[in-house]
């Protein structure tokens, strides 16, 4: 994962759970906010993953993978 993409993740995310929480205060449509809440969760650990991977991965250079 690139840079690029792990802020587009952040900024999802963090708007996905705004709008969950407008949705759930405004109507009776909990189904929508639910599950809403629940992607911006697994966005939240698919960046968790990709922090964990790069840390795993070691220094740029020989035999790092993606090289």
């Amino acid at each position: 994962m690139d840079n690029d993409l792990i802020a587009r993740l952040n900024t999802e995310s963090s708007d996905l759970r705004r709008r969950a929480m407008e949705i759930d205060k405004s109507s009776e449509d909990r189904d929508t906010a639910l599950l809403m809440q629940g992607l911006a969760t697994a966005i939240d650990a698919i960046r968790a993953l990709a922090a964990t991977a790069g840390r795993l991965d070691g220094p740029p250079g020989l035999g790092r993978s993606g090289d």
